[in-house]
């Protein structure tokens, strides 16, 4: 197949990285020792690789309590990878192990600090120049609640909410709503210094006090009080970053929210295309009235890829994977299996139906990224990324808004 995809502008890529991969036999393919998984030289390794490459963005997760197979409790499973590496501490090797990599931290808002995580995320991304941004994302087990001091409260999702991303909205509204509150809350104090707040410090001024605010930052239920101990000026405020499936509560927290959305269109599965996606997007941005020239909005779409040089190749890839594991793989998004080459149709696909990029999930890493990276060289040359995150997704968004 000739890979030669129509997309007028070079979309936006990230990559959600997980230990071995999305798939719990990864692993056991690539013949990972366990204790290799959680090394620096590793993560290093990985980081490096993909900050050579077009990629622009990539994500790491955050879990409150141990994976598991059962929503509702710990499991028993002993061959599949438990335990992940604190997303802010893969978040400081990233930003001194790269240079133009985008790095976003997912940092879970139900039981977390605003004040911590907007110290968190603000460090680094002042430390990297503007390229952290923090992926927000709501506790849904409610067995987490155990690991706090001071748990806010989660409602118990039954049987029957599961595999229903409406019901599952429907029911975890209050936290959608705190964490909406708790968004509000970080750019409240990502706000707290205003432009030349730091001084030349020629005159014996390190700061100018009238620039910096102990403004008491008050939502519906919060009240949280300035100023951040980290210097944000207007430039480098960190991009947030939020997951929605198809489902009105969650949009309605990314819409109002966050400066990019993950969708997850399952046409395959239940028919909801990108174009059904968009339209649920569009319609709660007029809900809002989120202007999106003014307030840009990147949409980026999530895919599980299982890759091969050949489409044959990818299927092999994939039903091995099951069998180490003893059932097929399933997921919350679309899974993609094929060569790279119909990855990046795929891709182009998207686009063209007005998404800005995509975030890939790869199967298993040592075998999807590197075909990845090649392919994506192949078709969009060098890199020509401008200096930070937020105006990354802000070009691409804006550039589709203005061809509406």
């Amino acid at each position: 197949m000739n890979t030669t995809p129509s997309i007028h502008r070079s979309p936006i890529i990230g990559i959600a990285l997980e230990p071995a991969g999305w798939h719990p036999a990864a692993w056991r393919l690539q013949g990972i020792a366990p204790a290799e998984l959680f090394s620096a030289r590793y993560w290093s390794e990985l980081l490096r690789d993909i900050d050579s490459s077009v990629v622009d963005f990539v994500t790491f997760e955050e879990s409150i309590g141990l994976q598991s197979s059962d929503f509702r409790r710990i499991d028993d499973k002993e061959d599949q990878v438990r335990g992940r590496l604190s997303p802010v501490a893969l978040t400081a090797l990233a930003v001194f192990e790269t240079q133009r990599l985008g790095v976003i931290a997912t940092r879970n808002l139900t039981h977390s600090e605003p004040y911590s995580i907007a110290t968190e995320i603000a460090s680094l991304n002042l430390l990297s120049g503007g390229r952290v941004g923090l992926r927000a994302q709501v506790t849904s087990r409610s067995i987490d609640r155990r690991h706090f001091v001071r748990p806010q409260p989660v409602p118990e999702l039954k049987e029957s909410d599961i595999y229903s991303p409406e019901r599952i909205g429907t029911r975890l509204e209050p936290v959608f709503s705190s964490a909406t509150e708790s968004i509000e809350i970080l750019r409240g104090l990502w706000s707290t210094w205003s432009e030349g707040a730091l001084q030349e410090g020629a005159d014996g001024r390190f700061v100018d006090i009238d620039k910096i605010s102990d403004k008491l930052i008050v939502t519906k239920t919060f009240e949280v009080a300035g100023p951040l101990a980290i210097p944000v000026v207007e430039g480098l405020k960190p991009v947030v970053l939020a997951l929605a499936h198809h489902a009105q509560v969650p949009y309605r927290l990314a819409v109002a929210s966050a400066d990019a959305i993950l969708v997850t269109p399952t046409p395959s599965a239940n028919g909801v295309t990108i174009g059904d996606v968009l339209d649920a997007v569009n319609a709660e941005c007029d809900a809002v009235r989120r202007n999106l020239i003014d307030e840009p909005l990147a949409i980026l779409v999530d895919l599980v890829v299982f890759l091969g040089t050949t489409h044959c190749e990818a299927v092999q890839q994939k039903r091995a994977l099951d069998e180490l594991s003893g059932a097929p793989y399933s997921s919350d998004t679309d899974i993609f299996v094929g060569s790279v080459d119909e990855l990046i149709h795929r891709i182009d696909e998207l686009v063209s139906a007005g998404a800005h990029g995509v975030r890939l999930r790869p199967a298993v890493n040592g075998r999807d990224i590197p075909l990845v990276l090649e392919q994506l060289a192949a078709v969009f040359g060098a890199s020509t990324r401008v200096s930070t995150l937020r105006e990354r997704l802000q070009a691409a968004s804006l550039e589709t808004s203005a061809t509406k």
